[in-house]
């Protein structure tokens, strides 16, 4: 996954909406490091490591906590976050990581979890303006999940 998939994501949308989004690729490691969703913003987040999609979510200007932390803490209240599914579906899983990440995903617990996401894992961020009208933010985040096929989502979260 790259800049220039997103790019396309974010193009299609405002060509269908007339709705302007941003959108930013955080590669995995120092630079993943997720904005704090802003008043009066909302956006759709993206979870990819190389061609691999694992998770495509939103967060509207209430839910900024669903952007922000949910999905790099293993927080059993939470429904369908990032890291239950990680460790819920282990071995399917690791089996789109290298041999050598094996051991690393096996051992992912409540207190490695979200720096092993962070350095093994990409995100996009797609954020627009909240208009009130939660329609545009589910075509975003429906786009996204058609083009990039998330393994995580629906019954597979």
């Amino acid at each position: 996954m790259s800049q220039n998939v997103a790019n396309s994501i974010k193009t299609e949308f405002e060509g269908l909406t007339d709705l302007k989004v941003s959108v930013v690729f955080m590669q995995n490691g120092v630079t993943h490091s997720p904005t704090t969703l802003q008043t009066g913003m909302c956006g759709v987040y993206v979870f990819m490591s190389g061609e691999h999609c694992f998770k495509v979510g939103k967060a509207g200007s209430k839910s900024k906590a669903r952007w922000n932390s949910h999905h790099y803490n293993l927080d059993e209240t939470t429904p369908s976050t990032l890291p239950k599914s990680i460790i819920k579906n282990k071995s399917k899983f690791k089996g789109l990581f290298p041999i050598e990440k094996h051991q690393e995903i096996d051992a992912l617990n409540k207190s490695s979890i979200q720096e092993w996401i962070k350095n093994n894992l990409s995100r996009i961020e797609f954020l627009m303006e909240d208009n009130g009208d939660p329609s545009a933010l589910n075509l975003l985040e429906a786009l996204a999940q058609y083009r990039l096929q998330p393994m995580f989502e629906g019954k597979n979260a």
